[in-house]
């Protein structure tokens, strides 16, 4: 989380659009620029599009993002798993 603070702080991250915003949060997690086309984009910006993210301090939106993108890794995994599941059901 302290990376994606460090990350958008110096910027005026408001004036930012949400896709910027979350490309900025997962490079900053990552270490390195993401590709336009990772799904994890898409992720934040569902999750930006649907609060008052320019009404948050920079801390806190750091925090949601993070939050964010945990939930979505869990919910993912868990659909893996699941599938998973039904596939070997269906084998015997």
């Amino acid at each position: 989380m302290g990376a994606v603070c460090d990350v958008l702080g110096p910027y005026a991250w408001r004036s930012l659009t949400p896709v910027k915003v979350s490309r900025l949060a997962l490079a900053a997690l990552d270490g390195q620029p993401v590709a336009r086309q990772d799904e994890r984009i898409g992720v934040l910006v569902g999750f930006l599009d649907g609060c008052r993210w320019r009404s948050l301090t920079v801390g806190a939106l750091s925090r949601r993002l993070v939050s964010a993108l945990d939930a979505w890794r869990r919910e993912s995994q868990w659909l893996e798993i699941e599938l998973r599941l039904l596939l070997d059901a269906e084998r015997y």
